[in-house]
Formats: C-alpha cells, structure tokens, sequence
C-alpha cells in the first residue's frame, strides 16, 4: 500500500496530502486501478536533472510507497498485467492530472524513470478525490545520486495522540503459526525470561515474558527466493499475514536484500510510528537456509483517547532539521531518507497508554534515528 499521496499543483507547489476521514491514498489507488496499463519501457536511468524535472512537472500526482515494490506487487495491486523486468523496482507512480496517456514509476534508488502507456483514464475523478485533502503540507523533492528526501518547506502542526493499548495473548499466534488449536499438542518451555512453544517439527515461537516480543521461526518454510522483488514482498505479506493480527493499520515500509527482509510499520494519520520495537511492528525473514523468521509484538494500538485542540506538536521545516545536524557534525552525504512520525512513548501515569509524539526520523549509518538523539550525540532505532 502507498503510504503518501503528493499533488503538484499547476503553479508548481508541491503538497503532502492527508483527510484524516477518508482514506486518500486508497482512493486515489483505487482509481489507478481502474485503468488499462500497456507499453512499459525504461526512458532514463541516473540522470539526476531528468529525475528532478520529472518530480517537479506541474498538474501530477503522485502516489509514494516508503520503499520499493516490483512487478508482482504492482500488477496484484493495480489489477493489470503489464509485462515488465522482473528486476525493476520503483517506490513512486507519477501521472499528469491534465494530460492523459502516460504514467510514470520512479526509482529514488538508481534515478531510474519507467513510462506506461495508459487509457480509461477519468482524471475528473482523482481530481476531486486530490480536492478532499483538507490537510496539506507544502514540500520539496530533492534529488541527489542515489536517493530522493521530502522535504517540508515549513514548520509542520501534528497532533500529539494517547492510545489505550492492549495485549494479544500468547495462545492465539500459538494457534495461527503453529497450526494447532489445541494446546495440549504444543510443547511449552520456560527459559531465562522467555516461554518457548513448539509443534514438535520445524516451528517455534518464542516470548519474551517481559516486554512481549515474539520470534517465530518456520525451519521448513523453504520459500523460494526471485529475482523478483514484487514475489519476495508478495511472498513476505503471505508471512504476515499468518500471524492473524489486525492489519488495518500496518503498512510495508522498508525491505533488505532484494526482499528477503521486510519491515513494516504502523501508521497513524499517514505517518510511520517509530520506537514500538526495536524493528518496527513486523519484520519478516526469509533466509537462504529455507528458515522464514517472523518478528513482532503481542503489543497493540486499541481505542485513541480524547485530545484537546491545543495537541498540536510544532515541527521545523526540515532543511532546519538538516542545518542542525549538519552543525552537529552529521553531513548531508551520510543521511539517506528522513521522514516525520511519532515516537512510540510510554505513558507515566499508566501502564495501560502509550503517548505518540511527532517528530523527525533520519536514516544513517544503516539504521532509523530519533533527530534529536543524533543532536545531541545518540542514536536509536
């Protein structure tokens, strides 16, 4: 699923836009699916000043995935059968709200620009679905060698959130990956804080007793690995979704090795949530050995509690975010993606709350950093 949807107006001025009533990007998706897609070709690879062009056409939108999909994931997701490299990858689809016939798929990656040939298109309608954006945050798409930021032009007004939390028990992921809906056919172990479940061949699960993170581990799933990274993320989700938990607000957001490794968030009000875990709220693995590995937590978002109107968290534009840390000493090379979300933050007064406080989140040195963590000289995942 896109996690953003941006609309380049005809004067040029780009926007971030969000209806916290309806879903944007899945009716804009929606929509796109309605086409007919033939004609895919490769226009221009690592040509920065193309790309940059591209980015900056007036009358576009875009939808924006957090990290690249491929072939498989796209046909699936768009209902067409559009014969492509099984290699290509690409995290934004691009097209003209003005002129019909053409849609683009970018790769911030490698600068790579793919163009489709389209007809049925009703650009009347993504239209008036990009006119029911009643939040919008200005921003600019800056180009360099081998990725794109989004920049916010200027300070941003999030609401601050508190969420009851709650915690799914043990017995039902024991049911959903182990395959058995008795417990008397799982084998239970308890060892140095952690209780072990196993089926008896080649699946176990293991809890940690006190913060509630699961590992499961399929020794046998012998899933094959593609070329494709559209089939290894398809084959991901299908991980996924075995664990039986709630999907609504989880969205695919990074991926390792051409998809072996998959990550995925939960989102709030088209943002990412950071600090949940130390990995997000799901990882999934699949290993040469044949091993699928799933990582996630018995902990979840349930009921948002009441906020005042005065919950708005101000943030700075991020070329300050990326003038601070410059002077901290962090350079602009080493940082290759920067995003707004909220931290994940336990509530003092109880235990039964989580708090998520807008902020800034920079990827360096391999891994997602709290902005001010990296101010003042940390780090955190």
């Amino acid at each position: 699923m896109p996690t953003q949807v941006i609309v380049t107006d005809s004067h040029g001025h780009a926007e971030s836009i969000y209806n916290p009533k309806i879903n944007l990007v899945t009716t804009v998706k929606n929509e796109v699916k309605n086409w007919r897609m033939t004609n895919f070709r490769k226009v221009s690879q690592k040509d920065k000043d193309a790309y940059q062009k591209l980015l900056n056409q007036k009358n576009t939108v875009q939808l924006s995935y957090a990290d690249n999909i491929g072939r498989s994931i796209f046909n699936s997701s768009y209902d067409q059968r559009l014969l492509m490299s099984p290699t290509a990858k690409f995290s934004r689809i691009l097209f003209s709200t003005t002129k019909p016939g053409e849609l683009y798929l970018l790769n911030d990656n490698d600068l790579t620009i793919y163009k489709i040939s389209v007809s049925k298109q009703q650009l009347s309608k993504v239209r008036h679905v990009i006119a029911e954006g009643d939040k919008r945050y200005p921003v600019e798409q800056i180009t360099s060698k081998d990725h794109t930021l989004t920049y916010y032009t200027n300070e941003v007004h999030i609401p601050k959130y508190s969420y009851l939390i709650g915690e799914q028990s043990a017995n039902f992921f024991v049911t959903s990956l182990l395959n058995s809906g008795e417990a008397t056919s799982v084998s239970v172990q308890r060892h140095d804080g952690h209780t072990i479940y196993f089926d008896g061949a080649y699946k176990r699960m293991t809890v940690n007793d006190k913060t509630g993170a699961v590992m499961f581990e399929n020794y046998n799933a012998k899933n094959s690995i593609s070329r494709d990274l559209g089939r290894n993320l398809k084959t991901s989700f299908t991980g996924l979704s075995s664990t039986g938990m709630p999907l609504d607000s989880v969205r695919y957001f990074d991926n390792e090795n051409n998809g072996r490794e998959v990550t995925y968030r939960s989102f709030v009000e088209g943002f990412p949530i950071f600090n949940q875990t130390d990995f997000g709220a799901v990882q999934v693995k699949n290993k040469k050995s044949g091993t699928e590995e799933i990582d996630f937590t018995l902990t979840n978002l349930q009921v948002p509690l009441p906020t005042d109107s005065n919950s708005n968290v101000t943030l700075p534009a991020t070329s300050t975010v990326m003038a601070q840390l410059e002077a901290a000493g962090i350079s602009k090379n080493k940082i290759k993606d920067i995003v707004l979300g909220y931290q994940w933050e336990n509530n003092y007064d109880s235990k039964q709350v989580v708090d998520l406080q807008p902020t800034y989140y920079v990827y360096t040195s391999g891994k997602w950093q709290l902005y001010t963590d990296l101010l003042n000289g940390g780090g955190t995942q």
